[in-house]
């Protein structure tokens, strides 16, 4: 069958404050982004201004060329000449402008000399260069462009013909026909001028006129956009809060409910052992009346004898480390002086470190205490802690769901079958031997054991069994609380690991190297075997710290040491005691040929040139060899033979060297 599902988008889960938080940030950002477009929209408007304002700088000094021009060719007087080039230089700036804002990419410097030159206010500049980059490719701003490169060949046409008239006047036989036509061909670059001047300005204009109902368009789009998601989240959050309202109203009222009830006792504790409210069934379980609560006179370290005091302590530890306890068994002093044995459970409340609640059940009639454990396992039931229920002959009747997860297993599954369902065989049975008897003595265990997940995966679990007894004081349940203690172990594992092994390489360090040695040494006694202990020293090692820096050092280390732990048996022992020296204890050697061999197969690979970042670098070792029971019978022996084994080698390298550069 094909079921369509309707997919609602959903917020994030925040608290109350949160959901405040975000729909203030949410309105600020709504808030910001319409401050932005409107300063976007200021600034395509005065970008408008500035060309409408910049267009008419232009064309006054067009007309202004043309003019002094003019009066130049009747009066030939260099100071018109000389005003007509001052008026050209402001249609020559706007065109370099132009030219390089058309550049890839564009040349900002080069352009704001232009608009300078042009006579542009430089608070107008830089609008002008963001609006002619933003709407270059819109068909207005092209056409406006177009129009503004046509006028540049006019203006050509207009400095020809000046040098025409400049020619002429300075002609020693000057033709007064020849300037009349020059001054015609002026008179209609003029027109063409104007021409030109009144379709950019049309342009511009409806180029403005466009880009400001297209913004206009876009802001109120943009507008309504935000106020509408601004509105549908608000709306969400404030539905998630009533409904938070309602669960939270909810909840108080079914543990108001329960706390009323007579079915199990609840009380509100201070750490200082005052008990600042009880229910009434706690109140009747303990034999105190409400004036006694309300009078601070029941303190729950009081009323707690002596032999059950040190639990206590066991279980507050528990809560200030993990805000809950694991449920115990303890008993309570009755106002009337005897005891009352009670199945108890405790939390810290929202992380307070002070005050708690918990939960008491009294175990004076074990039918009750039936009752009270279910439900016990329906308070705990969110619990992360897995419960496992069995019956007298340990198969189990009851799972909770965080036991499913943990063990990977089904309610289903798991009904009906005995618990060594979940065995993996790490826990001898041995073990579990003094499990039972702990069981049996004392009717509870608690220890650490490695099961086995449906899926195969081992999980190391602290486990808490408690038997359960009849008013006849017969044997009706097992209750077992089981927590996943993998990331305790594993950080066991890890401190073990530090414990035992060089931090830089990863190697053995002097305390695993010894505790391995005295192994061969016992070992080898008893075989009649031997073995060798190599002593190494990396030749030329310091040089490499103060040339290249500590750094490449411990990486130079880190090869090395994977080369040697590549270059021996599985069963050797690779050790770094520090700096830069090495062991390598080399087990079941038959001979100190055969350790030679190895030895010489070791010095080899470490020769190699090493490869780190840029750089090739050589070194070279020095080693030393000891043989069990040729060269001493005990560690201590052995490795010092090694030491001056390797030390002889080292000085016979450096005696050699010397005689060879003597003899160069």
């Amino acid at each position: 069958m094909v079921t369509h599902k309707k997919h609602r988008l959903r917020l994030p889960v925040f608290s109350t404050g949160g959901k405040v938080v975000f729909i203030i940030s949410l309105f600020v950002l709504i808030s910001v982004l319409l401050g932005g477009m409107i300063f976007w929209y200021g600034n395509i408007f005065d970008g408008v201004r500035s060309y409408v304002r910049g267009e008419g700088l232009w064309a006054k000094a067009q007309k202004d060329a043309v003019f002094y021009l003019d009066s130049y060719s009747y009066n030939h007087s260099e100071t018109d000449y000389n005003a007509y080039q001052e008026a050209l230089k402001v249609t020559s700036g706007d065109k370099a402008a132009r030219l390089a804002l058309l550049k890839s990419p564009p040349d900002y410097e080069e352009a704001r000399k232009g608009f300078l030159q042009g006579q542009n206010h430089p608070a107008d500049i830089d609008s002008m260069i963001g609006f002619f980059l933003t709407f270059q490719r819109i068909s207005y701003m092209r056409d406006a462009i177009f129009i503004w490169q046509s006028a540049d060949q006019t203006i050509d046409e207009l400095k020809q013909v000046s040098e025409q008239i400049r020619i002429e006047i300075n002609a020693s036989n000057q033709k007064s026909e020849k300037l009349i036509e020059l001054r015609e061909r002026l008179q209609h670059i003029n027109d063409e001028l104007h021409q030109l001047e009144n379709r950019f300005s049309l342009t511009l204009g409806e180029g403005a006129r466009w880009v400001k109902q297209t913004t206009w368009r876009v802001t109120v789009l943009a507008l309504v956009i935000f106020i509408g998601i601004g509105l549908w989240v608000s709306r969400q959050i404030i539905k998630g809060i009533t409904k938070a309202e309602q669960q939270l109203i909810i909840s108080e009222s079914r543990f108001r409910r329960l706390k009323e009830s007579n079915t199990i006792g609840i009380i509100s504790w201070r750490m200082d052992g005052l008990i600042e409210e009880a229910n009434d069934l706690f109140l009747i379980m303990t034999g105190y009346d409400r004036s006694d609560v309300s009078t601070g006179v029941i303190n729950w370290r009081d009323i707690t004898p002596t032999e059950f005091q040190h639990r206590d302590q066991q279980a507050v530890n528990e809560l200030l480390t993990q805000g809950r306890c694991e449920p115990f068994e303890k008993a309570l002093i009755h106002k009337q002086g005897h005891w009352v044995p009670v199945y108890i459970g405790a939390a810290m409340l929202g992380g307070n470190q002070e005050q708690g609640i918990a939960y008491v059940m009294d175990l004076s009639d074990r039918k009750k205490a039936e009752q009270q454990l279910k439900l016990a396992a329906t308070v705990f039931a969110g619990s992360s802690d897995g419960i496992l229920i069995t019956d007298s002959s340990a198969r189990i009747v009851s799972v909770n769901q965080a036991f499913c997860a943990m063990t990977g297993y089904d309610e289903s599954e798991l009904l009906g079958q005995p618990p060594s369902i979940l065995q993996s065989g790490y826990t001898t049975g041995e073990e579990y031997n003094r499990m039972w008897e702990s069981l049996n003595a004392s009717g509870q265990w608690q220890g650490d054991v490695i099961d086995r997940m449906k899926n195969g995966t081992l999980i190391p679990m602290r486990a808490s069994i408690n038997q359960v007894k009849n008013t006849d004081n017969q044997l009706t349940h097992y209750v077992a609380i089981m927590s996943d203690i993998s990331e305790r172990k594993a950080e066991e594992e890890h401190l073990r690991h530090i414990a035992y092994h060089d931090p830089l390489t990863g190697l053995a360090n002097r305390v695993l190297f010894n505790d391995r040695l005295e192994q061969a040494i016992k070992l080898a006694a008893r075989n009649n075997t031997k073995f060798a202990v190599l002593f190494l020293d990396l030749d030329k090692f310091k040089p490499v710290n103060d040339l290249f820096g500590h750094k490449i050092g411990d990486r130079l280390l880190q090869k090395v040491a994977d080369r040697l732990t590549r270059s021996v048996r599985e069963t050797d022992t690779v050790t770094r005691l520090g700096g830069d020296e090495f062991v390598i204890l080399l087990e079941n050697v038959t001979s100190r040929e055969m350790a030679e061999k190895l030895l010489s197969q070791i010095t080899d690979a470490i020769g190699k040139a090493y490869h780190i970042d840029d750089y090739d670098i050589e070194i070279g070792v020095s080693a030393g060899i000891s043989i069990y029971p040729d060269h001493g019978t005990d560690a201590k022996t052995l490795l010092h033979k090694a030491d001056i084994a390797m030390y002889e080698t080292k000085e016979a390298k450096a005696h050699a060297l010397s005689v060879s550069a003597n003899c160069d």
